[in-house]
């Protein structure tokens, strides 16, 4: 059997710290701070490591067979559902806390708690959130040491490693709080949902869910992208993301997901829908730093996978975003309607054309602005 014990620091190369001198050419001052360099970051890296595995490598997939009980094959839908790359029966990849973590979890399909499907799908969203959120944390450690400190990059993701340390107790509990708190907010909602259906003759089964759902992106971001240098135009993502997620948050919404120069909404009710559209407009078309929003918004029926919603609500909703004008929110008639019905006076409204959208036909779009709602308190 094979043993890759530490294939983290394999990646770095080999050290060259290690090398006799007799056997390295003559440095000169840049090779020199090369490899000291170099020696750093290998001695941080082997210090997380150490830290967060908490063990050797010493298990194959085939180890965890006989030694644990598990599947291989659900070994290797684990560990491929997680981002990590296909292993053989005989390569010695995983530690102790990994036989457990994965035998824990299979335990469950065994057992018959929950098929190998939602085994797949519950592996496969650890993976992609807590590598987003991995990724996230570490660059937002260089980030503060770039503003700051006024590091350079290099020194700034070294400075990184070298802190990851002393945070990681801190950042493990502020996980379990985070994820805790998050799950009883959507068992809540759950809830809820039941409730409002009980007793009304059932639901859509295939777009049980009524939400609002809006879409707001920067007007001529791609014409910014060629004019800013990479940290300035990240300075520009990264203010419109917060400005965004801050404006989502205090109007009861949720925020889906961002793409780039975009961010998608949820919100539980039309008026709140309506708020973080028209509050988002606002905003943003009163930085100075960044150029204004379009805002598509639309209240309907949907369904829920992954994190994400889908249907022909979700579709309408994108659809007018990329017909609002600059500064603007745009909505369709039915949604006016569910507006105004709700939050009587809240928005003015104002009729524009009958717009065909791709995909979904002809459309009757109303212009959303604020009326006697009052705005967002987005102090601290």
């Amino acid at each position: 059997m094979s043993t890759d014990h530490d294939p983290g620091l394999n990646r770095l190369g080999p050290d060259v710290s290690r090398t006799p001198p007799a056997e390295r050419p003559a440095e000169d001052a840049e090779a020199s701070t090369l490899n000291r360099r170099y020696a750093a970051v290998r001695r941080s890296v082997g210090a997380i490591e150490r830290a967060l595995l908490q063990g050797s490598r010493t298990h194959s997939r085939k180890d965890l067979a006989v030694d644990h009980g598990v599947d291989p094959r659900l070994t290797s839908v684990y560990w491929r559902s997680l981002g990590f790359s296909s292993v053989d029966d005989d390569t010695a990849v995983f530690t102790e806390e990994d036989a457990q973590a994965i035998g824990d979890l299979a335990a469950m399909v065994e057992s018959g708690i929950i098929s190998e499907r939602a085994f797949a799908t519950v592996s496969r969203g650890l993976g992609f959130h807590m590598g987003r959120l991995a990724m996230w944390i570490t660059e937002a450690i260089v980030e503060e040491g770039k503003i700051e400190k006024g590091l350079d990059d290099a020194s700034a993701r070294q400075g990184m490693l070298d802190q990851l340390p002393q945070l990681l107790e801190t950042l493990e509990s502020q996980v379990m709080y985070t994820f805790r708190r998050q799950l009883a907010a959507y068992a809540a909602r759950a809830g809820s949902e039941i409730l409002q259906t009980t007793g009304t003759g059932g639901t859509d089964e295939l777009f049980p869910l009524h939400r609002a759902v809006g879409f707001a992106d920067l007007v001529q971001f791609t014409k910014l992208s060629r004019q800013l240098a990479g940290d300035e135009l990240a300075d520009v993502v990264s203010r419109f993301e917060v400005t965004c997620r801050d404006i989502i948050s205090v109007g009861g919404g949720r925020v889906v997901k961002t793409v780039g120069d975009e961010i998608m909404f949820l919100a539980d009710t039309p008026e709140d829908g309506a708020q973080i559209a028209v509050s988002l407009a606002e905003t943003i078309g009163e930085d100075a730093v960044l150029p204004p929003a379009r805002v598509g918004f639309a209240w309907g029926s949907m369904f829920s996978r992954y994190g994400d919603v889908f249907g022909p609500t979700v579709n309408l909703a994108a659809r007018l975003e990329s017909v609002a004008s600059p500064g603007r929110v745009l909505v369709d008639h039915t949604t006016a309607s569910a507006i105004d019905a709700a939050l009587p006076g809240g928005f003015a409204m104002e009729d524009r054309e009958e717009i065909e959208l791709h995909g979904i036909g002809p459309v009757r779009t109303v212009e959303l602005r604020r009326g006697a709602s009052p705005r967002l308190n987005m102090q601290f």
